[in-house]
């Protein structure tokens, strides 16, 4: 979900990424919810810049 927010829309996949790393690690799955996480902010911080210099 990491890679659709930097690619498609990262106001909407970045923030629902971010949510599915938290579930996971509410479900135990402690490494893979915060590399989902920190991936998922890191790509959508990206996107959100590329848009910007793309629009702006």
């Amino acid at each position: 979900m990491a890679l659709v927010s930097l690619a498609v829309a990262p106001v909407v996949f970045g923030p629902l990424g971010i949510l599915a790393g938290i579930a996971a690690v509410a479900k135990e799955n402690r490494l893979g919810g915060m590399l989902g996480v920190i991936a998922s902010v890191l790509l959508a911080v990206t996107g959100y810049y590329l848009t910007g210099a793309l629009w702006g």
